[in-house]
């Protein structure tokens, strides 16, 4: 029997298929538009991207690469490479068995699923009956069973009207919403876990980012804003089709004069206070709707719910996101281990030795008003100037 070779690729999306049509048709032509941009960024050639309701097909002769590349596109919940029959039950059970022959391991437990769409003179069970008796009867060296529960390998059929797929393997995508569904956003990124995985969080919902990075010099590492640029540059890795931009500002000048007008305790307070005005200005520079930071609740001292309060009182025309306001720290390491970010933030570099030894942890807002009123602002509009703006990805 000959060897079966994948002619395409099946990809699945989730909360889209629940969207209206109108909404849900946009936002699939979209998520298409991102998969070709993926595949021709991986050099991964492909004859035609389309959907057909509720499946997005890849017809490719390198369907196992293709799988794995669109998998990162935002939006896709899952993908298989596949091989392409008709909707005959003979066709079906011969390429199944020439598939479970192909990938099928030994002396291991297997089931077989199938999903119908369309008229046929079958059912779905017929289906996944019959090519599991095809597979234990026509390969009976590789000594299977079948097992319904908790299969260790599965063959699966989608029969959608005159075409069937099959395939052995699933990918897991990154799910989501296709990016630009959203606006864009202003993403603080520093050195840690959690600003990245704050980002990739509402890049997810299919917002495009505009990086920024708050430069410490001579108060950090000087490795601190290398480790930035890689964090910002593997996440622009899953924009397709957009700009994605990283400002990297020189931060230590406010810094300076916030420590001349108030006391130490509250340095944290009013660096953040004007970090989020920096995050503001570039927001209206670049027609952005929202600022995302990294905090947590509790995790820090000037992330108290009272200092986050005071923080936010310093920019109130723009919704401040904080994705990871609930996290656990532990599931925060877990996502940034398996996207990549985790491998920077063990750099470990010391990018702030301006911490305070006792930080203020339930600041007054009047109390920081009166502080604040003497402090040169203007400062932050020199820092402005003095932006290194870097393109981490290029438009359409």
């Amino acid at each position: 029997m000959a060897q079966v070779e994948y002619t395409s690729v099946i990809l699945r999306f989730g909360e889209l298929g629940i969207k209206s049509s109108q909404t849900r048709r946009r936002m699939t032509n979209l998520l298409i538009r991102h998969i070709e941009s993926a595949l021709r960024e991986n050099n991964v050639s492909y004859e035609k991207v389309h959907s057909v309701y509720g499946r997005i097909y890849i017809e490719t002769d390198k369907a196992m690469e293709a799988a794995q590349v669109a998998a990162k596109v935002f939006g896709i919940v899952s993908t298989s490479p596949v091989v392409e029959t008709s909707a005959e039950m003979d066709a079906i059970l011969n390429v199944g068995e020439q598939l479970a022959r192909a990938h099928f391991k030994k002396g291991l437990t297997f089931a077989a699923g199938a999903r119908r769409i369309g008229e046929h003179t079958f059912s779905s069970q017929d289906v996944r009956g019959s090519l599991g008796e095809r597979i234990l009867e026509g390969i009976p060296e590789l000594e299977l069973k079948v097992d319904l529960s908790n299969p260790e390998q599965s063959i699966y059929a989608e029969v959608r009207d005159e075409k069937a797929h099959l395939f052995t393997q699933t990918i897991k995508g990154v799910g989501g919403m296709p990016t630009g569904s959203q606006g864009k956003v202003v993403c603080t990124i520093s050195t840690g876990l959690d600003s990245p995985i704050a980002a990739y969080k509402v890049m997810k919902r299919g917002c495009i980012p505009v990086f920024l990075h708050l430069d410490n010099t001579p108060y950090a590492d000087e490795h601190c804003s290398e480790i930035a640029v890689k964090q910002a540059n593997l996440l622009a890795k899953y924009i397709h089709g957009f700009e994605v931009k990283l400002y990297i500002i020189p931060h230590a000048p406010d810094i300076e004069e916030a420590q001349k007008h108030a006391p130490e305790k509250m340095t944290c307070l009013f660096c953040k206070r004007n970090m989020l005005r920096i995050a503001r200005e570039i927001a209206i520079m670049e027609d952005a709707d929202a600022i995302v930071t990294g905090e947590i609740i509790g995790e820090q001292a000037s992330q108290t719910i009272a200092n986050l309060r005071v923080i936010e009182q310093a920019v109130t025309d723009f919704p401040i996101l904080r994705p990871l306001a609930g996290e656990d720290k532990v599931d925060i390491e877990h996502l940034a281990q398996e996207i990549g970010t985790y491998e920077f933030a063990k750099e470990g570099a010391s990018c702030c030795t301006l911490n305070p030894k006792y930080p203020s942890v339930r600041a007054d807002p009047e109390q920081v008003a009166s502080f604040e009123e003497p402090m040169d602002l203007g400062i932050l509009k020199e820092e402005l100037k003095n932006a290194r703006i870097m393109i981490l990805r290029k438009g359409k």
